[in-house]
This record gives C-alpha cells, sequence and structure tokens, in this order.
C-alpha cells in the first residue's frame, strides 16, 4: 500500500485499535477512530488523527465517521452478556456501518473476528473450514453474534456493496498482555501455590505486529476480498505460558500438568486453540514472527503484565 490513505477503525481506543491507529499514523495514513470510551486516545498527539466518541447504534455519528474513508477496521464489539444489548449495540451498528461503507462506496472494510466462532475444537489444527459450532462455545452469545456479523459481510461483499475481509484469531497481545486467566495465574504464581494447567492444551496468540501486517496485506487486495483468515503467530501450550509466569514473578511454584480428563479448572483452558494460518500465508503472504521471536515477546508481555498489577 504506497498511497496514503483515510481509515477509520471502529473501536479504535481498544487494546487492538489503539496498537493499529498508531501504525497507521507511523505510515503517513489519516486516521479516524470511532469509540465509545476515547480516554486511552489522548496520549496520541497527531494532527492526522481525528476522533469520534459515539457507539455505532448511533447511525448519525456512525455516518460522519466514515464519510469520506477509504477503509474501514471494524473492530468495535460491546462484549455484552445480554442479549438485547448485543443485537440493538453490535448487530444494528454492526448493520449501520455496513451501510454506510456501501452507500459511501468504501473501498474495503476488513472485520475483525473471533476463534471463538469456531466454537470448541474438533481438530487441531483449526482452519477456515472448521465448522462454526457456536452453541458449544465458552460464551454462545459472543459466538453466535460474531459469526452472524461475519456472514453480513461476506453477504455485503458477494453483492458488491463493500468489498469485505473477515479475520479471527484468538489471543492479541503487545508490549502488555491481559486477561482474568492470565493474571490468575500470576497470582498463584506469587502466592507459591502449584500452577496446574492442562496437558496438551494451548492457543495461538497473536502479536500486534503481525496483526497489523496481516492487515497490511490484506488491505485494498482483490484477493482477500470476500476472504476469511485466520492470523496467528505462535502456538503456546499452557505448561509453557505457566513457566513464564513462574520466571517473571520469581517465583519457586511447581507446574504441575494435569491431563485433560481429569482438569477441574476453566474450561477455556482445557481445548488446543491451534489455528492454521495456512490459507493467509498462501494467498495474501501473511508471514508472522518466528516462534523463538513470539515466545520471548510474550514473556515480556507478560513480565509487563504483572508489572503493572503490583502498581
Amino acid at each position: 500500500m504506497t498511497t496514503k490513505s483515510k481509515i477509520l477503525i471502529t473501536g479504535g481506543a481498544g487494546s487492538c485499535g489503539k496498537y493499529l491507529a498508531g501504525r497507521f499514523l507511523d505510515l503517513g495514513h489519516e486516521v479516524r477512530v470511532i469509540d465509545k470510551d476515547t480516554e486511552p486516545l489522548r496520549a496520541i498527539k497527531n494532527d492526522r488523527l481525528e476522533v469520534f466518541q459515539a457507539g455505532l447504534e448511533d447511525r448519525d455519528a456512525v455516518k460522519k465517521a466514515v464519510e469520506g474513508t477509504d477503509a474501514i477496521f471494524h473492530l468495535a464489539w460491546s462484549f455484552s452478556e445480554v442479549p438485547l444489548e448485543t443485537f440493538e449495540q453490535d448487530l444494528i451498528g454492526h448493520l449501520y456501518l455496513l451501510e454506510e461503507a456501501a452507500s459511501q462506496k468504501v473501498r474495503h472494510l476488513i472485520y475483525a473476528s473471533t476463534a471463538v466462532v469456531y466454537g470448541k475444537p474438533k481438530v487441531s489444527p483449526v482452519d477456515e473450514e472448521h465448522p462454526l459450532l457456536v452453541d458449544e462455545a465458552r460464551k454462545p452469545l459472543y459466538g453466535i453474534a460474531k459469526a452472524a456479523a461475519e456472514k453480513l459481510c461476506v453477504m455485503y461483499s458477494k453483492e458488491g456493496k463493500v468489498p469485505s475481509t473477515v479475520i479471527r484469531f484468538w489471543w492479541a497481545y503487545g508490549d502488555e498482555i491481559g486477561g482474568k486467566h492470565l493474571r490468575a495465574m500470576l497470582k498463584t504464581a506469587a502466592s507459591g501455590e502449584a500452577l496446574e494447567v492442562p496437558a496438551g492444551a494451548g492457543g495461538s496468540f497473536l502479536h500486534m505486529e503481525d496483526l497489523s501486517q496481516g492487515i497490511e496485506k490484506c488491505l485494498f487486495n482483490p484477493v482477500a476480498y470476500g476472504q476469511t483468515f485466520n492470523f496467528a503467530t505462535a502456538y503456546v501450550l499452557w505448561k509453557d505460558v505457566a513457566e513464564m509466569v513462574r520466571d517473571v514473578t520469581g517465583s519457586s511454584s511447581t507446574v504441575r500438568v494435569i491431563p485433560g480428563k481429569e482438569w477441574k479448572g476453566a474450561a477455556f483452558l482445557n481445548d488446543p486453540w491451534e489455528l492454521s494460518d495456512a490459507k493467509a500465508r498462501n494467498l495474501v503472504v501473511f508471514r508472522p514472527k518466528e516462534t523463538s521471536e513470539a515466545m520471548k515477546s510474550l514473556k515480556k508481555a507478560i513480565a509487563a503484565c504483572w508489572a503493572q498489577m503490583n502498581k
């Protein structure tokens, strides 16, 4: 992408959105953000950043935010567990965005979905042809709504209304990483108790740099129009995460690996969430970090999380 563009990021004040806003500003693009909470963006001082404080259910605000943009990165989501809120905010807002993108002839919309739409992995690794078993998802409402939003993107793309691409990932991290399960592990290690993890389970972590790189490879690329891609940096076992946690806390905790059938902890942890990114590698030349580099950056992010917890 050599020409400079005007890019709208929905949910651009979240961890992924803020990173992408900074990245595309650094590349010389004009960036707009629409988000209900814009406070995290105050630290960015750049004349090419324009901020709209609103939710996507506010169609007038969406219309103004979309006007004149070349591309949209759609990350906004309420994460509500109340069905009416999910439909009235997330899905209605999603449709408003698609309608405005179509009417204003936006060149490309990239929608950030989630591995949750796969529900529960039946094979490993999980590729884009895996069935969407949303009723088996750890958060069924979230999975159902995100899958519906994906289908709407594909429909609008196939009908020639707005070229769209869907990306799915499991757990994104950058200089820092969050997550209640990780924070719980850090607290357990600090207490000196044993860190229990299920055998053979883990997940495909995605570094923000690889998220950005994947988006850059897709953006305005006709090969990506109407496609769905998994993005991943490295598959990491919970056993390895636990060892990182023990190291960054300076703990003497032991790491106890529990057979999957005997696991009594969070069900979320007891699945092999390994995503195949072969399709993205083949079609848009997605090239994530090497595994060794990814492991180092993940450990550094966990250390940053621990430091933040101790402020």
